[in-house]
């Protein structure tokens, strides 16, 4: 009787850390720094071992190592960094776009970062759907990522913001929530099937912690022509506790990036170009 009391309340307690906020962390450390141009929208790979950056406005797409080293670019094309997956340990879908007669055209682009090589795996599309480099989507997040500008008038949940672009759509672990963001509006979370709409006040470019309960979110102010201050922030869904990340430092964090196994957090620094990482432990 005694084994399976301390059976449960191991159980239990494993169960409360999975869904609880970071415990502790770190002060923000350089982890890469830019070169020849600013760095940004890092990712991390399914494993961990690699971290895939942008290049200023998305061109390019840099590859470091998880500890920042043996960085090198992979690829020179204009917008290939904008919104790039991994598809497994060694490979990057892009979206890199060229004009031809003042059109926009779109392709998709498989890039092996350990060869540097490309391989073109969707002709290039002016009305480009970015719903087609996505999983298991849903009708209501393809909506937002393929309509980013009409997506508040086709949801009927968001009806009431009519005419609002929805921004950073981010799909919950396990697939059940979308966060995301209304222009001027702040950041809201939604059922993946289009119910239960939910405001969450002030915040951008969510990221979901592993337990689906808790979303990573920064907080930014600006001067009307650059970013002046910003913080990251954990929130509990349930709770609405709220625990800053970044208390006390003189970064400013825009995009960010959680490692699979939730333990570092790799953040662009608009004040340097560079990327930083936040330890983190549960």
């Amino acid at each position: 009787m005694k084994n399976k009391f301390l059976l449960a309340a191991s159980l239990m307690l494993s169960a409360a850390s999975a869904l609880a906020q970071p415990a502790s962390f770190s002060e923000p450390q350089l982890l890469i720094k830019a070169t020849d141009c600013g760095l940004m929208a890092p990712v991390w790979s399914p494993d961990g071992q690699y971290l895939a950056v942008a290049g200023d406005n998305f061109n390019g797409i840099w590859v470091a190592k998880a500890d920042g080293s043996d960085l090198r670019q992979v690829t020179q094309n204009t917008g290939a960094g904008y919104q790039m997956k991994w598809s497994d340990e060694q490979t990057l879908i892009t979206t890199p776009y060229t004009y031809v007669d003042n059109q926009r055209m779109t392709r998709i682009e498989e890039v092996n970062v350990v060869s540097g090589t490309s391989q073109l795996v969707g002709q290039p599309q002016h009305d480009f759907k970015r719903s087609r480099v996505m999983r298991n989507a849903g009708t209501v997040l393809e909506t937002m990522v393929d309509n980013p500008l009409k997506a508040t008038e086709q949801i009927p949940a968001l009806n009431a913001y009519a005419g609002k672009m929805v921004i950073n759509p981010a799909l919950s672990p396990d697939g059940s929530k979308i966060a995301f963001q209304i222009v001027s509006n702040g950041l809201f979370v939604i059922n993946a099937d289009g119910t239960g709409l939910t405001a969450l006040g002030k915040g951008s470019h969510a990221t979901w912690l592993p337990d689906g309960k808790n979303l990573l979110l920064t907080r930014i102010s600006d001067d009307g022509n650059v970013f002046t201050q910003s913080d990251i922030y954990c929130l509990n869904l349930d709770t609405r506790k709220e625990l800053n990340i970044t208390p006390s430092t003189d970064v400013i964090p825009v995009t960010m990036a959680l490692s699979p196994d939730g333990s570092k957090l790799a953040f662009d620094n608009d004040s340097d170009g560079c990327i930083y990482v936040i330890n983190l432990k549960y």
